[in-house]
């Protein structure tokens, strides 16, 4: 029950977001979005921690901006939100984003002016951890001086991943790297056969 319940909590704010967001003049270009859940089992070596979450990314069209949302639920302390790419392996993986520090200047501030409150909590964050838009300027690490299609591509090979990092897990409470489109969390009609 609770994983149906968060479930639909996911696919609720990501509809937000995607409604706040459209308001924008830009808004007659297609964007790409993509989510993926975030946990402890998914690092390496896995934390035992009750906290979960997601990040919702939304690509333009033309790839010149992104923007993304964290949602984060029975976590305490959060110090950063980081985006690295995998790499060969541990060695070579690079911080090609900080999620806390990366935002431009929301327009919507009463929409998400409870994500800077819910961090200077001393105890279970819940709720949106961040929420930002990113440009090409802002990619460090491997992906500096590339685009944000550079990034989109890295993402659909699976070459980036997520880690939420606290005072309690300082190399990573949870995170995630298995980005699912949005349009496809549901199936289509056309995915099923009726006769």
């Amino acid at each position: 029950m609770k994983s149906i319940l968060f479930l639909l909590m996911v696919i609720c704010i990501l509809i937000f977001s995607g409604l706040i967001y459209s308001n924008t003049t830009v808004n007659a270009l297609q964007v790409d979005r993509y989510w993926s859940v975030l946990e402890g089992d998914q690092l390496i070596p896995p934390t035992i921690t009750y906290a979960h979450g997601f990040i919702g990314l939304k690509f333009r069209e033309d790839f010149k901006q992104l923007v993304y949302n964290v949602n984060v639920n029975n976590i305490d302390n959060i110090t950063g939100i980081y985006v690295y790419s995998r790499g060969d392996n541990s060695k070579n993986a690079s911080m090609i984003l900080n999620l806390l520090e990366e935002a431009k200047e929301v327009k919507v501030k009463e929409k998400f002016k409870g994500a800077s409150v819910m961090l200077a909590k001393k105890h279970e964050v819940e709720g949106t951890a961040a929420i930002g838009g990113i440009t090409s300027d802002d990619l460090q690490g491997e992906l500096k001086g590339k685009s944000l299609e550079d990034f989109h591509k890295l993402m659909l090979n699976g070459g980036i991943f997520v880690i939420v990092v606290t005072k309690q897990f300082p190399r990573g409470e949870i995170g995630g790297g298995e980005f699912v489109p949005i349009d496809r969390f549901f199936p289509d009609i056309s995915d099923f056969n009726w006769n």
